[in-house]
């Protein structure tokens, strides 16, 4: 039976019906398109034969109405299934929209229009003439979604320390921490790379003795299959596709390390420097609980040679893969700004409610090293305009941001010092030294004028004084550039900007404390 437009149906799906038959010709409407039974939450469907694709298989589209159509959009399905013979094919239907692509809003005819488009990009790729190497780029494109679809999920995810140059065998610890015990577990080429994130984690100076050598990075010359294989034949897919020499390191490495339940293999696909990873948990036979398991800092002495599990997989899982690797954290600056930045030295001198902002988002942005200056410990009133929170409390605010960077970004170097600039420019003047630049967002007078002295008087460095003036309806930004620069004439003896735009009745924008000359600028 051919289509025809059923009775009862909204005109939105009258109209998605119609512009579905504009698009493929009334001809080819009226011989081939013909109505089906309707599934759940369908107000019309139809199949339409398509003509053999690549694989000599013909196959049937199946088009959709939603009820709700088009506040929902089209359901487009191939029978039979072409799951893992055509790109964008998923085990359900046909994936028309790419990584953070949502389908389109509009009138039925645009919605119909956008899905057909898409789906006839998706044909171009299967037909029998169509070109395999695009076919196959497309498939490489997003194949470790289609892996990760064949596989299930490792209980335990994985922290890689660095990046391997070449392939490598990797250390194992467990995260120290009781809650994360066995829901983590850090992988690192070194005991070195081990020892420095445990310090920078925990402030603990682990002694790592024989940790297990759990994990092996390896590095793909080409694609393995799209297709998972059975465990047993994990090899036979994977060899292929190294060098020799790395084939004959990772399988001496897999033999020797029978001991142990589960080994990650850190699959680093092919393609320029910073290549897409891919992690797989391989699990051979053990008695063995299967869940995260706890790796200490002396796993590797544990086995006695006795109740040792096969060597052949018997389960093979994707596992969720993070890398502490500059690189990777600074992916999504496509700017290259941040790469400039790893290099880059800033001072930052005072750590209060701006500075110590300003200071994490310069980390985040790909500065290389930040040293932090503020004599002041924080307080409880603190808390409601600054980073830090109640566990800092009582701490210096400089050591305990830069221990807060240090753990959240560590690939940053950070220096605190809980002291006076205006002492340091004089007891320890190397620390500005080789600063490109320094950021001042003290309010204190005594501070910025020693640094806008040094400034007259050739210093090499940026100087950057920033401050909001009461209620934070106006903040200032001065910028003084390398060689000699003069700020102090902008400001009183006391260092009351002499160009401020907010002027508040009976000093209410300045709050006095009750110490010595100490003082707060009043946020909204």
């Amino acid at each position: 039976m051919n289509a025809s437009v059923k009775p009862n149906l909204s005109p939105a799906v009258e109209r998605g019906i119609a512009a579905l038959r504009a698009f493929i010709g009334e001809e080819v409407a009226t011989s081939l398109l013909r109505s089906t039974d309707q599934k759940r939450g369908e107000a019309a469907s139809f199949l339409l034969p398509l003509p053999p694709d690549y694989t000599g298989v013909e196959r049937q589209l199946r088009i959709a109405f939603p009820n709700h159509f088009p506040l929902t959009s089209l359901r487009v399905q191939v029978e039979p299934s072409p799951w893992l013979a055509w790109p964008h094919a998923t085990k359900s239907g046909l994936c028309l929209h790419g990584f953070r692509e949502r389908p389109i809003t509009g009138d039925p005819e645009t919605v119909v229009q956008d899905c057909l488009v898409r789906l006839g990009a998706i044909l171009e790729f299967v037909r029998m003439d169509a070109d395999p190497s695009l076919r196959e780029g497309e498939f490489q494109n997003e194949i470790t979604s289609y892996w990760n679809m064949q596989l299930g999920r490792s209980p335990q995810d994985i922290l890689l320390l660095e990046r391997p140059k070449a392939a490598s065998q990797l250390f194992a610890t467990g995260d120290p921490r009781p809650a994360r015990r066995t829901r983590t577990a850090w992988l690192a080429p070194s005991v070195e790379s081990l020892r420095t994130h445990i310090n920078r984690t925990l402030g603990l100076s682990a002694k790592i003795s024989s940790p297990a050598v759990a994990g092996f990075y390896l590095k793909l010359l080409s694609y393995p299959d799209i297709q998972i294989p059975a465990p047993d034949r994990l090899f036979e897919w994977l060899t292929p596709h190294l060098c020799q020499e790395d084939e004959k390191k990772f399988l001496a490495w897999f033999s020797g390390k029978g001991s142990l339940a589960n080994r990650w293999l850190v699959l680093e696909l092919p393609g320029p420097t910073g290549a897409p990873l891919f992690c797989l948990d391989v699990r051979s036979y053990s008695k063995q609980a299967d869940h995260g398991r706890w790796y200490g800092f002396r796993s590797a002495r544990r086995w006695s040679g006795k109740n040792q599990p096969s060597h052949s997989p018997v389960l093979v899982r994707s596992a969720t893969l993070n890398v502490l690797d500059r690189s990777e954290i600074l992916s999504r600056d496509l700017s290259d700004t941040a790469k400039s930045l790893e290099k880059s030295r800033v001072v930052m001198v005072g750590v209060g409610s701006l500075g110590s902002t300003v200071a994490l988002q310069l980390a985040r942005s790909g500065v290389g090293e930040l040293i932090l200056i503020d004599p002041d410990i924080l307080e409880s009133a603190n808390l409601g305009r600054h980073v830090l929170g109640t566990d800092d409390l009582a701490q210096s605010k400089a050591a305990a941001l830069a221990k807060k960077i240090t753990h959240d970004l560590p690939t940053v170097k950070v220096t605190a010092f809980m002291d006076f600039a205006e002492l340091m420019l004089l007891e320890i003047p190397e620390t500005f030294k080789n600063a490109d630049m320094v950021i001042v967002t003290t309010a204190d007078w005594s501070s910025e004028a020693a640094l806008w002295l040094r400034k007259a008087l050739g210093a090499g460095w940026n100087l950057l004084q920033a401050w909001s003036e009461p209620h934070s309806f106006v903040g200032h930004a001065l910028l003084a550039p390398k060689r000699g620069h003069d700020g102090r004439p902008l400001f009183d003896d006391t260092g009351n900007f002499d160009f401020k735009y907010s002027e508040w009745p009976n000093g209410g924008g300045v709050v006095p404390l009750p110490a010595c000359g100490q003082t707060f600028v009043r946020d909204p």
